[in-house]
């Protein structure tokens, strides 16, 4: 493996996973049944989560269009005031993860937020393989363009964000409402989002193992996009929104990438891309991180300064 430098926080993070998976405390999620990596993936993002519970105004499970969401309102507002919404999709290789996997990321984004979350516990592969929750995020986007679901959310102020895969669907999801939907997406938040799949870009390769391996990655691609329709949609730009070649009039973008991440390459490319399309585009690296970050907040103090930083940037354009 080639050198790189984490932060401290980072390497923390990597030395306690190393002894817990030499101790047999944690196993590798790529060697597990899917059933299983599920609750791999929800053990171990628990372990590095806060254990301080972060309080929020209100808490609200419900579904739309058969889709399990949850809705937050963050404490410093009212519960009359109508806000701006942000819809969320969350990492996982769109084959594990769910809504209580981000849910810290979620309290910690709206806690001193002036716009709502919405997070989308959309359908998982290999029950639900390409392009299963692209679908789906269609319908949740276009369902809450059209009601506002007794909730005091402003549906012509969205955002939309997700990490990784979710940062994959939220982009893929901007792109359809350019072309079909047309509402009033003010901003999308793409956190180290996979944009190119079974790519292999010298990031992969460097950053091996960090978190997210090619193994795993291989194994998430292989679930939601198997060998049996892989030549159907291989050039799809609902799989790999990087091969857009329409993507002048995508909403402002903010992608947020970890320096050693596998993929950082092909999140730094398609922030170029956007940017060669004329869309206004900031891309900000973090130094030292690696992939999952976010979601380790109770062991990498960076991700305080990230969730800053991005509600800066939100509320410059709210």
């Amino acid at each position: 493996m080639q050198k790189f430098h984490l932060t401290k926080s980072s390497q923390n993070v990597i030395n306690t996973l190393k002894n817990l998976k030499e101790n047999y405390l944690i196993k590798e999620i790529h060697s597990l049944s899917v059933k299983k990596a599920r609750a791999e993936f929800l053990k171990i993002r628990s372990y590095f989560a806060y254990k301080e519970k972060i309080d929020v105004l209100i808490v609200k499970n419900f579904e739309i269009e058969n889709i399990r969401v949850r809705y937050y309102r963050g404490k410093n507002n009212s519960i009359n005031e109508e806000l701006p919404i942000m819809i969320y999709f969350h990492g996982g290789g769109w084959v594990v993860g769910d809504l209580d996997t981000h849910d810290q990321v979620c309290r910690m984004l709206v806690s001193n937020a002036k716009y709502d979350i919405i997070s989308v516990d959309y359908s998982l592969a290999p029950e639900a393989t390409f392009p299963y929750a692209i679908n789906e995020g269609e319908k949740i986007l276009k369902a809450i363009v059209q009601s506002k679901f007794n909730l005091k959310i402003n549906n012509r102020k969205i955002i939309l964000c997700g990490d990784s895969a979710g940062g994959n669907i939220a982009t893929v999801l901007c792109n359809y409402n350019k072309n079909i939907l047309k509402t009033n997406i003010i901003f999308q938040v793409l956190i180290y989002p996979a944009t190119h799949m079974f790519s292999q870009y010298e990031s992969k390769n460097k950053y091996d193992g960090l978190i997210l391996s090619k193994k795993l990655m291989s194994w998430f691609e292989n679930y939601y996009c198997p060998k049996n329709i892989r030549e159907k949609y291989l050039n799809d730009i609902r799989l790999s929104p990087i091969k857009n070649k329409k993507m002048k009039g995508m909403p402002n973008t903010l992608i947020i990438l970890a320096e050693c991440d596998p993929l950082f390459d092909e999140g730094y490319l398609y922030g170029s891309r956007l940017a060669e399309s004329n869309v206004q585009v900031e891309v900000k690296v973090y130094k030292g991180l690696m992939h999952g970050f976010l979601t380790m907040g109770g062991a990498i103090k960076e991700v305080k300064d990230v969730i800053n930083f991005i509600n800066k940037k939100i509320n410059y354009h709210l």
